[in-house]
Order: C-alpha cells, then sequence, then structure tokens
C-alpha cells in the first residue's frame, strides 16, 4: 500500500530495500521474528479456545443452579469469572488480529516498516513487540489521539 504526503503518492518500500540502507532488520532477524510471530498465534488461539470452554462451562453450570436459592453465591461468583474470561477472551481476540496483520506483512515483505511514517521500525522493538506496526514516535502519536 503506496503513503501518501502532501497529495503525493510514494510507493511503500519494501523491507528488502530498507535491509540494505538501513541495517535496521536482517533478513534473520524477519526469520526470527516470523517464527515468534507464528509461535504467538498458535498460542494465543489456544488461550482462546480453553476460554471459550471455561465460558461454556460457567454458563452450563449457571443454568443447571439457577433454580437453587442456596446457591446465589456460587452463581454470582460464576458470573463474575465469566464477566473476566469474557473481557480477557476479547483482549485475545484484539491480539490476535494484531498478529494476524503482522504476519501478512511479513508475507508482503514490508515487515517491520512503520504504517504512519514509512521508516523502518528498530530491531529492538519488533524485538520487544513482535507485533508493533509503527515506530515508538508513531505509536505515542496515534496513543495521544
Amino acid at each position: 500500500m503506496p503513503l501518501e504526503r502532501s497529495g503525493v503518492e510514494i510507493p511503500r518500500p519494501s523491507i528488502h530495500n530498507l535491509l540494505h540502507r538501513t541495517g535496521k532488520v536482517t533478513p534473520k532477524t524477519t526469520k526470527k521474528q516470523t517464527e515468534r510471530l507464528l509461535a504467538l498465534r498458535a498460542q494465543i488461539q489456544r488461550d482462546i479456545e480453553r476460554l471459550e470452554e471455561d465460558v461454556g462451562m460457567a454458563q452450563r453450570e449457571m443454568a443447571e443452579q439457577a433454580n437453587r436459592e442456596d446457591r446465589i453465591a456460587e452463581i454470582a461468583a460464576l458470573m463474575q469469572n465469566q464477566e473476566a474470561d469474557v473481557t480477557l477472551e476479547e483482549h485475545l481476540r484484539k491480539l490476535l488480529a494484531r498478529v494476524e496483520v503482522a504476519v501478512e506483512a511479513v508475507e508482503e515483505g514490508t515487515y517491520g516498516i512503520c504504517v504512519s511514517c514509512g521508516r523502518p521500525i528498530p530491531e529492538e522493538r519488533l524485538a520487544a513487540v513482535p507485533y508493533a506496526d509503527r515506530c515508538v514516535a508513531c505509536q505515542r502519536k496515534q496513543e495521544k489521539r
């Protein structure tokens, strides 16, 4: 996807062209990060499946105990746990989406390039946050919005 500055369309540089000019991200780093991204994606998917199972079990337990007045405290605890699981599941789905975008960027050859400014994302940032799509400066600007 090209960048646009002052109404002029600028082609987005590929990671391979930037490698030689900047030295920020190397093919070895990209391979390592791809492996990390794929492992992270698999772990998140497992966590989501586990949470879905937990929520389903909690719903069945609540349905079974719904007519028993002596189980009100247990039902309340189950509801609270279910809400926490649903919130965590939503967070994991958002994280999974970011990981998927990063995997696509690797496949397109744009991994490690800031989606806001088009500059390389430092290797240290990608090591800390492998699904980062913005450099630190652009991420800060995004968070202030």
